[in-house]
């Protein structure tokens, strides 16, 4: 068994200003295990930046520079995170939620994915059909 010690005593760290935690049970009780990597990613980054209630007034445009996606991955992962109940939004306002009591049985990664597709094939064909 590891012995549990500090591996760089002179860099512990410590609260100063603000702080965020992420709650345990998102790891242990599965919240984690069905989101895609965007959407751990923004989430996370939204703990990172809020403040004590949770809320973030960071502007769409500057969490998608930040996080080194575009626009429409940001959009698919706030969505998908709101769906889960572990995000509120009303543009500009973020609101990262308490954990629900278990995570909400959603559709699978792919499940989503091929529900988008064929939303997108809809939208493509009502195009079409407006431009003839």
């Amino acid at each position: 068994m590891a012995i549990k010690r500090l591996l760089c005593p002179d860099r512990v760290r410590k609260i100063e200003g603000s702080f965020s935690w992420i709650d345990h049970r998102f790891v242990t009780e599965g919240f984690l295990h069905d989101l895609s990597m965007i959407e751990i990613l923004l989430y996370f980054f939204l703990i990172a930046v809020s403040d004590r209630h949770g809320l973030s007034f960071y502007h769409d445009d500057r969490i998608a520079s930040l996080l080194k996606i575009d626009l429409a991955a940001l959009g698919k992962a706030r969505g998908a995170l709101v769906k889960s109940s572990l995000l509120a939004y009303e543009p500009p306002l973020y609101q990262v939620l308490s954990l629900p009591p278990k995570p909400l049985a959603l559709p699978s990664r792919e499940e989503r994915e091929r529900q988008e597709q064929e939303l997108a094939h809809h939208y493509f064909k009502k195009i079409r059909e407006m431009l003839q």
